[in-house]
């Protein structure tokens, strides 16, 4: 049985009696994957409903030219696969940066403790609805913002709040390789790469080939509003 310190990266399942969330989901279990493993693959069956407890983990898709495109970045209290949109079969492949923590559930399970639980359910609904707002902003963005400004709110949106410290001595850690973070800010690599050398230049972050360290949120919010 799931304890609740064991679920505390998500406040929703955390808020939930142990008893009751196994009476619900009897085969819900936390799963630790190793950095850049994969949690599900584009076109694998999906009834499985996944949640961030902590780490980072990526959502991709391979076009038909073969290329690989990142849609989505999320972390812990983020729910995640392909059986919330009803599909039957992944359009994505999911993976870890990073060692990854996550608890899975079968979606009929979750379905049956939803319905046990409306608040939660609305909470749930709440976050699904957050996540909506947030894909509409990047898209609005992509037609009003500069580079540099799509980058810092991919930034801000990925921190959490700088809930958690990063180990290097900056603000937050994120693990996002230039391509990653140019996929989700709509510009090519080297736009990025260059925008990113700024930024170090100025002391607002570090960086390698594997993570962007943010220093200060100020740093990030000035500019968003420039």
């Amino acid at each position: 049985m799931n304890k609740p310190n064991e679920l505390k990266g998500c406040p929703l399942l955390a808020g939930i009696p142990p008893e009751d969330l196994h009476r619900d989901c009897p085969t819900a279990r936390i799963v630790a994957i190793r950095h850049r493993g994969t949690i599900y693959r584009q076109g694998e069956p999906g009834r499985t409903v996944f949640c961030v407890l902590d780490g980072q983990v990526t959502i991709a898709r391979v076009t038909s030219d073969g290329a690989t495109l990142t849609t989505a970045a999320l972390g812990a209290g983020d729910f995640f696969g392909p059986a919330l949109s009803g599909a039957t079969a992944a359009e994505d492949t999911a993976r870890a940066k990073g060692a990854v923590s996550i608890w899975q559930a079968p979606i009929d399970e979750l379905r049956r403790l939803l319905l046990h639980y409306p608040a939660v359910a609305w909470e749930f609904v709440s976050l699904l609805a957050l996540r909506q707002r947030q894909m509409e902003r990047r898209l609005e963005s992509f037609a009003f913002k500069r580079t540099e400004a799509r980058i810092a709110q991919t930034f801000r949106e990925l921190s959490g709040g700088f809930a958690t410290r990063c180990e290097h001595g900056f603000g937050q850690h994120l693990r996002l390789t230039q391509q990653e973070l140019a996929d989700l800010v709509g510009a090519s690599r080297p736009v990025v790469s260059t925008i990113l050398n700024k930024l170090r230049d100025q002391g607002v972050l570090g960086y390698n080939r594997e993570y962007v360290c943010v220093r200060r949120i100020e740093d990030i919010d000035k500019l968003i509003d420039a």
